[in-house]
């Protein structure tokens, strides 16, 4: 797996679409940096460096000569979806939901196609594996983990957040996945200009919300899987709670084979025609799967495994 970081900076701060320039840095799986640079874009807009307060005054290190001989967000696009959809890469940033909505403004400026992509948030991990409730921004970090950077600079801004990671890896000890589940971290997405925020669903919200948002979650994600199939047509799956929890990989996996195969997903037992059993089992499936059996003995369900339905042998 390797790793793309993004930062993106507006030339107007009243003005979410006027992308300006674009920072992306890629590392490999050992966090060593093969690429960085800076896209610039012409804004076609006039220039508000002050952000949405006044006389802030915030150096953006911009070259207008530069911006104005520079392509605009249109002649970029491919190119940019092409980076941050590319399926090699954990994509992140820094407080990145912010960057999200700017490239949502911009495509919908453009009349563009949404970029549909996932993402993680190193703000987000680094205030969980600190222990803090209030996030912190760039410059605070590099401070405290040693990083020296010319923040504001879009290309600055995505080394650093790449760093925040890198330093997150180290000193915990975990890997980038180890970490995502250690902190239960829902990622964050993009689909059709919906922006869902990168979250912990731990010390945030209570188990029955958890569990909704992770349902929320399950519900939006089947629905953009393309249909190729009818193996499962008219046959509805719910899961374990473990599953339900996971966000891993087999999860997306699963969700994908059900519902591009013709299947549905459901969270409530007696609609399910199948129960897929997997993960470590909570407090939650515990009970659960008493009610499954009873189901089943009635012949109202039937209990399968994550692997019978992916090799659709059921």
């Amino acid at each position: 797996m390797k790793y793309l970081a993004f930062d993106l900076e507006a030339a107007n701060g009243y003005m979410l679409s006027s992308v300006c320039s674009v920072g992306v840095v890629i590392a490999d799986e050992h966090f060593n940096v093969l690429s960085r640079e800076n896209i610039w874009i012409n804004p076609r807009t006039k220039y508000n460096l002050n952000g949405t307060r006044a006389n802030v005054g915030i150096d953006l290190h911009l070259d207008k000569k530069l911006l104005a001989a520079s392509p605009d967000f249109r002649q970029v696009y491919p190119r940019l979806k092409a980076l941050l959809t590319d399926p090699q890469y954990l994509v992140l940033g820094h407080a990145v939901d912010s960057d999200v909505r700017m490239l949502n403004k911009a495509c919908e400026r453009y009349r563009l196609p949404s970029i549909n992509f996932e993402f993680i948030c190193s703000q987000l991990l680094y205030r969980l594996y600190m222990g803090e409730k209030e996030v912190k921004g760039l410059g605070k970090i590099a401070d405290e983990i040693g990083l020296t950077f010319t923040q504001h600079n879009s290309e600055e801004d995505a080394y650093a957040s790449m760093m925040t990671l890198k330093w997150l890896v180290e000193q915990s000890g975990f890997g980038v996945n180890e970490l995502i589940e250690k902190y239960r971290i829902r990622r964050g997405s993009n689909y059709e200009f919906e922006l869902t925020r990168p979250v912990s669903l731990i010390g945030q919200v209570s188990k029955r919300n958890v569990t909704q948002l992770a349902i929320q979650h399950i519900k939006e994600f089947v629905a953009d899987v393309p249909g190729r199939g009818s193996r499962y047509k008219n046959k509805t799956f719910c899961l374990s709670r473990a599953l339900e929890l996971s966000d891993g990989d087999e999860l997306r996996a699963l969700l994908t084979k059900i519902a591009e195969q013709g299947g549905r997903y459901t969270p409530k037992l007696f609609k399910g025609n199948y129960y897929v059993a997997g993960g470590e089992p909570t407090q939650a499936d515990v009970m659960r799967e008493k009610r499954v059996a009873e189901l089943k003995a009635h012949g109202l369900i039937e209990i399968v495994t994550v692997e019978e339905v992916l090799e659709e042998n059921l």
